[in-house]
């Protein structure tokens, strides 16, 4: 009996999502509480163009977009803006590693690792770490960057 439930077990997660195991980019602590934007809230929050984009979660969705010095990400169902934290890195033209706002701060930590290129971006595969009231949390994805 044990042994049949760890097989239904394993393809119950086989089936779900084999794409993202298999690169590598599903989180590994709890849900991330940031939400999927839309093309459109990206342009509302005048954080659309060239930048950064981390990819995460079971469908590897657009969590947050980085251009020149805004960050956004989407809590409870709201953009919220945030700025570079102080002392942040550069890690693309423009955009950091690290960034504060709306009582939370959000860092990125870039592993180098290409998984995908094209004429004009690169992604590899990247942490986020959200820190909000002295707990920290960290989800492993992809970090596209690019025109």
């Amino acid at each position: 009996m044990r042994a049949r439930i760890v097989v239904l077990g394993l393809m119950s997660i086989a089936s779900i999502a084999p794409c993202a195991a298999a690169r590598g980019d599903m989180h590994r602590t709890s849900a991330i509480p940031l939400e999927t934007m839309t093309f459109e809230e990206v342009a509302s929050a005048q954080a659309a163009g060239t930048g950064c984009t981390w990819l995460g979660g079971m469908a590897s969705t657009r969590r947050i977009v980085m251009q020149k010095e805004r960050e956004a990400v989407k809590r409870n169902g709201g953009i919220v803006v945030l700025r570079p934290a102080a002392g942040a890195r550069e890690v693309f033209p423009y955009t950091y590693h690290r960034w504060t706002g709306g009582g939370m701060e959000v860092s990125i930590e870039n592993s180098g690792r290409e998984v995908g290129r094209g004429s004009e971006h690169v992604e590899t595969v990247a942490t986020l770490t959200l820190t909000e009231n002295g707990r920290s949390r960290s989800w492993r994805g992809r970090l596209s960057c690019g025109s």
